[in-house]
């Protein structure tokens, strides 16, 4: 595993190689053939999704119950964080865009980590808070710029 490629990672950042290793011992990697669906909405969740190398497409089902596209992610970005905190459903269907290199999480290694190695745990759920902040400022915008077109 390529630390630097972890470190670049922002769930990851203020880790350091020794703390990278620490959650990489728990963690692991699995390969995904583009096309794969790794999850669809309403289903449980579980795990985190950091994308080491590849891409992921999102879908949300609309009215009609089609999957609309909502985002792609790639490369250091990640998903699934708040199936670590709390047992809620999917909110959307990923799709494998690409073949695709991810790190996996599950909530019991998180939970491994918080009660092995607290500071570790600290330094990630501040970085999932910080990332959090991040999505709900550019929903809010988007939300403004719907309400002024109404």
């Amino acid at each position: 595993m390529d630390y630097k490629t972890l470190m670049q990672v922002p769930l990851f950042k203020n880790l350091s190689q020794g703390d990278l290793e620490k959650v990489l011992q728990l963690a692991f990697t699995k390969e995904y053939k583009k096309g794969f669906t790794l999850f669809f909405e309403g289903m449980q969740g579980g795990i985190l999704y950091v994308i080491l190398d590849g891409k992921i497409d999102l879908y949300k089902k609309n009215k009609a119950g089609e999957d609309t596209f909502l985002i792609s992610i790639s490369k250091g970005d990640y998903m699934g964080e708040l199936s670590l905190i709390d047992d809620d459903y999917r909110s959307a269907t990923a799709k494998i865009s690409i073949d695709s290199n991810l790190l996996l999480i599950t909530r019991k290694v998180f939970n491994d980590i918080i009660t092995k190695e607290p500071g570790i745990a600290l330094k990630i759920l501040l970085n999932i808070t910080k990332k959090l902040s991040e999505r709900l400022k550019t929903m809010n915008d988007k939300l403004i710029k719907l309400e002024a077109n109404e």
